[in-house]
């Protein structure tokens, strides 16, 4: 037994306890009166993969006539996440006629699922989207995601004027009103919005513009969640980026774009029925020599 005496209105009572099972006061730790020190220099332990390295897929000249394997191999070392590279190459950044290809994982293996075809790009060129504004008339270059951009029937990364050609992902038929902003620090810019009356400016009213959005797919160059310029003050660096329709001038001659990539309409309609994003795709654009010095990314996730 543990017997305690506690003082109440000036008499003393002694309380008897059981000690069985009660929990008494640790004894007070004083100050330290030394800095902590270290017994041995801290040293890292040896890295643990996370999961068996994926093999490769096979890059085989024969499966990929009519792309460019030289740029591809580069591409798929720089981020073996990507099942399919969109490759959007012009030969100099003033040059505003290039040519674009689709390199896709099938079985294990490489595809050109779209041979090498003519592409337009701005009437001033490619350029890398962190020296780039909009208004400036050149494609932004660098490596992009699909983009994704929320609309009235929800996030959409395919639309056209023409009916859903067969897009591997949500597809919105153009309507009356929709508009893509474009106008620099605005609310609207980078955005889609149902808009018959204030659409202005370098804003897109999407309908206005039938053969060249017959079909598009948004380029994620600046796209939500984050995009820079939609309020004052922020870098207005790219919007409404779409790879669509060619234009042609009279003579037949194929227009340079004010920043987006044009390719034919058949070959649309093929890019547009192969871009997949369940395949976590990438366009690259840029001069050749650009996208072949591409950095290789070394090393698997660690913890």
């Amino acid at each position: 037994m543990l017997c305690r005496s506690i003082a109440a209105v000036l008499t003393t009572v002694t309380l008897c306890l059981p000690t069985a099972g009660l929990a008494l006061a640790p004894p007070a730790i004083g100050p330290l009166n030394s800095a902590a020190t270290a017994s041995a220099q801290a040293v890292a332990g040896a890295a643990e993969q996370l999961g068996p390295v994926p093999a490769s897929p096979t890059i085989d000249a024969a499966a990929l006539t009519g792309c460019d394997i030289d740029v591809l191999q580069k591409l798929a070392a720089s981020d073996r996440t990507v099942m399919q590279w969109i490759i959007v190459s012009v030969p100099q950044s003033a040059t505003t006629a290039g040519t674009l290809s689709i390199a896709t994982v099938r079985s294990g293996r490489w595809v050109c699922t779209l041979p090498s075809t003519v592409a337009q790009v701005g009437r001033q060129g490619v350029r890398p989207i962190l020296q780039r504004r909009s208004g400036d008339d050149t494609t932004p270059a660098g490596i992009f995601p699909l983009g994704v951009v929320g609309t009235p029937q929800g996030p959409i990364t395919f639309f056209g004027n023409s009916a859903d050609p067969g897009a591997l992902g949500a597809y919105r038929r153009v309507q009356r009103g929709d508009c893509y902003g474009a106008n620099p620090n605005t609310a609207g810019y980078g955005h889609w919005r149902v808009d018959t009356s204030t659409c202005t400016g370098d804003d897109e009213l999407l309908a206005n513009n039938v053969q060249a959005y017959e079909h598009a797919v948004l380029i994620g160059a600046n796209t939500e969640p984050n995009v820079s310029g939609d309020a004052p003050g922020e870098i207005a660096y790219a919007a409404a980026i779409f790879l669509h329709r060619t234009t042609y001038a009279s003579g037949n001659v194929p227009k340079a774009t004010s920043g987006c990539v044009s390719i034919p309409h058949d070959q649309l309609v093929t890019a547009v029925r192969s871009i997949d994003p369940a395949l976590n795709p990438r366009f690259a654009i840029g001069t050749r020599t650009d996208l072949l010095a591409t950095p290789t990314k070394s090393g698997l996730p660690v913890r």
